[in-house]
């Protein structure tokens, strides 16, 4: 039996341990999680944990690939519309923003294990569906290479670039969130309609510093 087939077969017990370990690992990373906090909260005993997944690397890792797994189609979406660059930009902060509200601890975990095991991140992303979205950058890069050659944006533009940028503009709000809270005296609330509202104003930032 293949790993497709048996994700199709989890049990309720192995969906409670995978929820409570993307809460825990999500805010914790890998390092920081144990595994009686994940048992804790999953409402099992630890051998349990160990029984469904071996250990607290393999259950990592699944919750990882998870993650992976559902951002990269949500990436694919935007990058293989027909649209222009300013629309993809566009949709691609909507994209990032939106994700990162449903899913607050998301931006933590990535920056987290970017910084302690960035090859895995990259691996997982490229190795999507056979490596689509390898195949994708190439695209975009084409179509900022249409734009410059039109003159709409500067010549030194790269994809990877302006990826990073709006990932970067996207994620700090996020990652600082408590923070921001506190200095500006607003809820979690008028927090979420600040960070909405931001979408704008990231989309028209990101917009102005790629024009000539």
């Amino acid at each position: 039996m293949n790993e497709n087939q048996l994700d199709l077969k989890k049990t309720p017990t192995e969906e409670k341990i995978l929820t409570s370990a993307k809460k825990v690992f999500y805010q914790k990373g890998l390092k920081g999680a144990r595994m009686q906090e994940i048992a804790d909260d999953a409402g099992v005993n630890k051998a349990m944990l160990h029984y469904y997944f071996r250990s607290k690397e393999k259950l990592f890792d699944k919750v990882f690939e998870q993650s992976v797994k559902s951002v990269t189609p949500m990436l694919m979406n935007v990058f293989l519309e027909q649209s222009d660059l300013n629309t993809k930009v566009a949709h691609l902060v909507d994209m990032m923003i939106d994700l990162f509200l449903e899913e607050p601890y998301l931006s933590n975990f990535i920056v987290n294990e970017l910084s302690q095991n960035p090859e895995k991140l990259f691996l997982n992303v490229l190795d999507y569906e056979g490596g689509l979205i390898g195949k994708i950058i190439p695209l975009i890069n084409e179509q900022i290479q249409v734009e410059i050659e039109k003159g709409t944006v500067k010549s030194e533009i790269r994809s990877a670039e302006l990826i990073l940028n709006i990932m970067s503009l996207c994620l700090l709000p996020i990652m600082a969130q408590t923070v921001l809270q506190k200095t500006l005296g607003i809820d979690d609330e008028r927090m979420r309609r600040f960070m909405v509202k931001r979408k704008q104003t990231v989309t028209q930032f990101v917009l102005d510093a790629i024009k000539p």
